[in-house]
């Protein structure tokens, strides 16, 4: 058998070229807002992680991601950090281990996600896997993605400084809807969805740095416009004036990875108040990275052919190398990886092995010098909340899958992760509401083994917080 990714004649190189290109330019924004999430400048906290690291982190952890889905999996499939794994890392594992005494609990979360990793390792390579993620109902599946997507557009929104605290409703609509944020933010929004709907490959970096452009001319017209404007609250509150930088040059040595690399606290590995956390980002990249995998491979065969299934070679291969690679991607210092859904861009170029991946990683290894450019688009909120809001869009699009006319599927979903404002809380609640729903109409037969073991760990998990 051979071994790598297939053998390409050079006219087949050049394909695998240009759909790797195709890929990466689809893709790229995560090098910008993985470490704006990961510092948690993207949500307006800090959570003690370095800016430059955290970009080199990102870097490296996608290629690693991308070579081996290339050289393991042998498909033209490309990895990377995962939005709403992102969020789930900073909005509930690095509060838990805060939490629980941790003094750095960054630290603790990249332990919790190794983990996480190791145990679809282990899924992966026994074969256990599909076996799992085939016990889950869908209407949970596609829920978990449209809670995260929504929770992930609520974020955006509120990084564009739409959405605000109120002690009445507890969030509305901002009161300075004419805010230098808001608009530069909403202007990026309609350019961004633009470039998108138009099938322009890389919309959203696109869309980042002609917001982040938008933000710079209206900083440069602010101190000419008539005072009453200039000096308002609004305006000299804003991001737009105090947080954003141009960038001191737009290449440079990349940032040293040390502050991370291997930077988990090895003792959290064995710490039960932290399991809990561990085992729902597990299945959160249980789920994700399976049927994104099964999604990319459909109709990727040498000849054009069938769909791959669960027991399609590829799709196996493919499994064990996102296993490795989210394995690697906490000891690299960031969080979990998998296969991407951007990748189904390079099926019209008729790349069709793995060398398309290890393209894209080349290309993610090239984004290291970039590191200034990357971090002044990254420090400024209004830049990455168009691109937050149109991902989570995207993320949120499954929900039309959850057959909305029976209450027993459509009761207990989506609306736990956003409206609790906790991923981890949200998948609980929906686990431990679906089985029940469905014995008290009647329906047990419907729920699988698999979904009352989890509905019975997910009350734990909520009692015991």
């Amino acid at each position: 058998m051979q071994d790598g990714p297939r053998a390409v004649a050079p006219a087949g190189f050049r394909t695998e070229l240009q759909g790797g290109i195709a890929i990466f330019l689809a893709m790229a924004y995560i090098v910008v807002v993985e470490p704006a999430v990961l510092t948690g400048t993207a949500l307006g906290i800090s959570t003690g992680i370095p800016a430059g690291a955290a970009f080199t982190a990102t870097c490296l952890a996608a290629a690693v991601a991308c070579f081996l889905m290339g050289w393991v999996g042998r498909l033209p499939v490309a990895a990377a950090p995962y939005m709403g794994e992102n969020f789930f890392f900073v909005t509930a594992l690095i509060p838990a281990a805060a939490a629980a005494g941790y003094a750095e609990p960054w630290r603790a979360a990249l332990a919790t996600t190794l983990v996480a990793a190791l145990l679809l390792l282990l899924v992966s390579a026994t074969g256990l896997r599909t076996v799992l993620a085939g016990g889950i109902p869908q209407s949970l599946v596609q829920a978990i993605r449209g809670g995260i997507g929504l929770f992930i557009t609520f974020l955006g929104l509120k990084a564009a400084g739409v959405v605000v605290s109120d002690p009445g409703t507890w969030v509305g609509f901002t009161r300075a809807p004419l805010s230098p944020d808001v608009l530069v933010a909403l202007a990026g929004l309609v350019v961004t969805v633009a470039l998108q709907a138009r099938g322009r490959r890389g919309a959203v970096i696109a869309g980042i740095a002609i917001t982040f452009a938008l933000g710079v001319a209206v900083q440069w017209a602010m101190p000419r416009l008539p005072e009453a404007i200039s000096q308002s609250v609004a305006v000299r509150g804003s991001a737009t004036l105090n947080a954003l930088r141009l960038p001191e040059a737009l290449a440079s040595l990349p940032p040293s990875p040390a502050p991370l690399l291997l930077g988990l606290d090895w003792h959290a590995l064995w710490d039960a108040r932290l399991l809990g956390g561990g085992i729902v980002l597990f299945l959160m990249i249980l789920f994700d990275a399976t049927g994104t995998l099964l999604a990319v491979t459909a109709g990727g065969g040498p000849d054009g052919g069938s769909a791959a299934g669960s027991g399609d070679p590829r799709f196996r291969r493919g499994l064990l190398a996102d296993a490795l690679g989210s394995v690697a991607a906490p000891l690299l210092g960031t969080s979990s990886v998998g296969a991407y859904m951007e990748s189904t861009v390079a099926a019209p170029t008729g790349a069709r092995t793995g060398l398309t991946a290890m393209v894209v990683g080349v290309l993610f290894l090239l984004a290291l010098p970039l590191a200034p450019l990357v971090a002044s688009l990254g420090s400024y909120p209004p830049a990455t909340a168009p691109a937050l809001m149109l991902v989570g869009a995207w993320i949120t699009s499954g929900v039309r899958l959850i057959p909305w006319e029976d209450p027993t599927e459509a009761v207990p979903v989506v609306a736990g992760i956003p409206l609790t404002f906790s991923i981890a809380h949200g998948i609980a609640f929906g686990f431990v509401l679906w089985p029940l729903v469905k014995l008290a109409a009647g329906r047990a037969r419907e729920v699988p083994g698999v979904a009352w073991v989890l509905g019975i760990l997910a009350a734990a998990s909520l009692v015991l917080q």
